[in-house]
């Protein structure tokens, strides 16, 4: 994960307010994802097949049942590919 870059994205985000502790949540849980699966960030977001597929595994085997995990990855697949990712539902019926 290239941490400083993706700070700086997200303290440049107008959707998040309260700065400094959403900007450390969303890190923390990138670096929670990156331990889990002992996977740079950088490799999930570059693939669009293994970014759905660890969605549904973090939601799975993670326990993101209120979906701050998987948010902190899309947060991430955003910055590293400037767009945002579809829905699961959405990109399972592609």
């Amino acid at each position: 994960m290239q941490e400083k870059e993706f700070e700086d994205f997200l303290v440049n985000d107008s959707n998040i307010i309260s700065k400094t502790k959403a900007v450390r949540s969303r890190i923390n849980k990138g670096r929670m994802i990156e331990r889990h699966f002992d996977m740079s960030l950088d490799i999930v977001v570059d693939n669009d097949n293994i970014m759905y597929q660890t969605l549904i595994m973090i939601r799975n085997e993670m326990k993101d049942t209120n979906g701050n995990i998987s948010n902190a990855l899309r947060k991430y697949y955003q910055f590293a590919n400037n767009k945002i990712f579809p829905t699961l539902k959405a990109y399972k019926t592609k």
